[in-house]
């Protein structure tokens, strides 16, 4: 019997804690204004200096041609062989770059290049987000030694939450079931110090295309 009245005791506590909450002690409390500092550039090279900082490889191109021409130039340097590409827009790209592709998902482990679009830059952190919507992006990222992503001037935002703000606008019909956001090259430290290459690519490429460039 104690039990019972001791649960019940219990539980009319909660209830009128529930009821009469005890004013908050920290009135002038701001969730609103931003934490981060400004900008001290514009959003394209805040983004390209956090990027080359992450580990990746940045290459602006004025427009499309300029992209493929790129892409062809390090194709080159590089030596890719042969890159795998599921998407559409890019295969058009990497046949105006006279380059070999293959877009069959059984050889994609035996190829050591990947070429994606994305869904978002964060000049912030010099991130990169794939939406799960994407035909390659994450997937690529995960077993291939070489990803090229190729984004667009206008999909750079400042930080995470004003890129989420755009997700309804960017998929009105349906959306992602997940986004995956990289922050360039995964690096381990060892028991040693010794800093070693983590999951995920080697090299990190990005071919970013001014959309602004009259074309």
């Amino acid at each position: 019997m104690n039990t019972v009245n001791d649960k019940e005791r219990t539980l009319k506590s909660v209830r009128d804690a529930l009821i009469e909450r005890t004013p908050s002690s920290f009135h002038e409390l701001d969730l609103d204004t931003s934490v981060y500092h400004d900008f001290k550039s514009s959003l394209d090279i805040e983004f390209a200096e956090n990027f080359i900082r992450n580990g990746g490889k940045f290459v602006y191109c004025e427009n499309a041609q300029e992209a493929v021409d790129s892409i062809r130039f390090f194709s080159q340097q590089e030596k890719w062989d042969k890159i795998y590409c599921a998407e559409e827009i890019l295969q058009r790209i990497l046949n105006h770059a006279e380059l070999p592709f293959t877009d069959n998902s059984d050889e994609l482990l035996a190829q050591k290049v990947g070429i994606t679009t994305c869904d978002f830059l964060i000049a912030r952190t010099g991130s990169i987000v794939f939406s799960s919507q994407s035909a390659s992006g994450r997937r690529i990222l995960s077993v291939l030694n070489t990803q090229i992503v190729i984004g667009t001037l206008d999909q750079i935002q400042p930080d995470l939450k004003s890129a989420f703000k755009l997700i309804k606008d960017k998929f009105p019909t349906k959306m992602p079931s997940s986004f995956s956001i990289v922050n360039g090259l995964s690096r381990v430290e060892d028991i040693d110090g010794e800093v070693e290459q983590g999951f995920g690519p080697k090299q990190l490429f990005l071919f970013l295309i001014d959309t602004t460039t009259p074309q």
